[in-house]
């Protein structure tokens, strides 16, 4: 079913799902795999929810053309099969935390709305998330007190949007929120290079340890392009990787690491 114009939801049952075992953690991503043995592509995608009564699972899709996961969640009927592999989250506030921001475009609002879903009462949230039009946002019951800043960034058709053309200002929105004082929680997930300049903010600019925020990138726009970039450079950012590793770094460590790397380089 259409969540919204842009985002459609299918749900999976079956025996298959019998043994799955879900983290419960509001951004918990597991593998699809399409196609045949022969031609498989593999896209990572957000639980939305998963019962384990029915059993059921369902895991929402951006539409958008040319994307083979959005192809087949239009073309989706019952009996239809996929494989699935184990979900894996992230999202962890320290129990001190006092607020919590949230950032998402498309790809990022199955968790980020999952994540406000399992808010506690009276627990502060601010949202900053960037969706095609007002058609698109997606506000959900919660226990806690959420406050929505929504970016618009479509004027093409409405269900019709280029990810990989799509510019979202979310860096720049986070950079200019006026945070709440006292401990706090960033969890974000967004196009690659607007998760490291947000990553950049909080761990360079404000000096916020890494147990403070979960910053991820969960697609990569004109990916092609900065392919071919990274092919030329990638024995150098290799051995950069390779030398952080040996010298004990793991984690978001090793992630400023790299993001520092490809930054010197101009990725």
């Amino acid at each position: 079913m259409f969540v919204t114009p842009a985002m459609i939801r299918v749900r999976f049952g079956g025996s298959g799902l019998e043994e799955f075992e879900s983290t419960g953690v509001p951004d918990e991503r597991l593998r699809l795999f399409f196609g045949t043995a022969a031609e498989r592509v593999v896209r990572s995608y957000t639980v939305r929810a998963f019962d384990p009564q029915g059993p059921f699972l369902d895991v929402d899709f951006a539409v958008h053309d040319g994307g083979i996961a959005a192809k087949w969640a239009l073309g989706a009927k019952p009996g239809d099969r996929l494989e699935v592999s184990e979900a894996r989250g992230w999202y962890k506030p320290p129990v001190d935390s006092r607020w919590q921001l949230l950032v998402a475009d498309m790809t990022g609002l199955p968790a980020l709305t999952r994540a406000i879903e399992q808010l506690p009462a009276g627990a502060r949230a601010f949202v900053i998330a960037s969706v095609p039009n007002h058609a698109d946002e997606q506000t959900v019951p919660t226990q806690g007190a959420v406050s929505y800043q929504w970016l618009h960034t479509d004027r093409q058709e409405p269900g019709r949007v280029e990810l990989a053309s799509t510019v979202t200002p979310l860096s720049d929105a986070v950079r200019a929120c006026r945070l709440p004082v006292g401990p706090g929680y960033v969890w974000a997930a967004t196009e690659a290079s607007e998760a490291r300049s947000i990553r950049k903010y909080f761990h360079r600019e404000r000096s916020w340890g890494p147990d403070r925020f979960e910053i991820k990138g969960y697609w990569r726009r004109d990916k092609e392009q900065w392919q071919q970039r990274y092919t030329q450079v990638q024995q150098h950012i290799d051995a950069i990787r390779e030398q952080a590793i040996a010298d004990g770094k793991s984690g978001k460590e090793l992630t400023q690491v790299v993001d520092s790397a490809l930054e010197q380089v101009g990725l």
